[in-house]
């Protein structure tokens, strides 16, 4: 897992820049993924842990899933095998 957990005062605001950019972009699949990642991010910051629960890295997929299924306004998503 990824150590998103910074507690430094530069991480703080980086969390406020995040924030307020995610908050600014449209209703929408790519603004509920990034808000499903910020709540992973801060979960991990408030419990003090070096990485994001499972429970939160399970919302993310979820979210991202919801977001290739749900396409946006001139956008339909196309999958590829890996």
């Amino acid at each position: 897992m990824f150590d998103l957990a910074r507690t430094t005062p530069a991480a703080h605001t980086d969390h406020d820049q995040f924030r307020s950019a995610v908050a600014a972009l449209p209703p929408g699949p790519l603004r509920d993924v990034l808000t499903t990642v910020a709540y992973a991010r801060d979960a991990a910051a408030r419990t003090g842990a070096s990485s994001v629960p499972d429970d939160r890295w399970l919302a993310v997929v979820a979210a991202a899933e919801r977001a290739v299924r749900t396409p946006a306004e001139g956008f339909t998503p196309r999958l590829v095998a890996a």
